[in-house]
């Protein structure tokens, strides 16, 4: 489990992440075909959640690196993007899905990438069209962190 805390102003917000059957913890593995990341968002004036079910998870699980969670302050307002990635996939195609919260709404979001004989990774995706549903200051958010957090092999592990 993963627990973050940063500020919005005057008012503090608490992340808990938790992973159910992550990639990386052999001692909290759940037994079966199950794989769960669920995240949660409070402040005094306001909690929201957002659980994804990968519906693969005899083919992967998920992979949570605490340092991959950021924050942004939009129009005075609160983004936290959590990307996660996927282990037990070994092909040149890879994926990052991101749960994100903003001005009391929730999105997610999962973003394609090729990663080439060279171990370089580039997006594999239209942008444009994969995050239209964001406001266009926190699309651009999303996009750099993709860009700057995800190009090459080892970034996805």
């Amino acid at each position: 489990m993963i627990s973050k805390n940063f500020k919005s102003g005057n008012i503090s917000d608490h992340l808990t992440v938790k992973v159910i059957n992550p990639c990386n913890s052999e001692k909290e593995r759940f037994d079966g075909a199950v794989t769960i990341i669920s995240a949660t968002v409070k402040n005094k004036k306001y909690s929201d959640s957002m659980v994804y079910n990968y519906p693969y998870a005899q083919s992967g699980l998920i992979n949570l690196k605490a340092n991959n969670i950021s924050n942004y302050t939009i129009d005075k307002h609160q983004a936290v993007l959590v990307p996660f990635t996927y282990c037990g996939n070994w092909d040149n195609d890879r994926k990052v899905s991101y749960m994100i919260f903003y001005n009391h709404k929730k999105y997610l979001h999962h973003i394609k990438y090729y990663c080439g004989e060279d171990e370089k990774c580039k997006i594999n995706d239209n942008l444009n069209v994969t995050l239209k549903d964001l406001p266009s200051k926190l699309r651009l958010k999303v996009i750099k962190d993709l860009e700057t957090k995800y190009n090459k092999s080892n970034d996805f592990y």
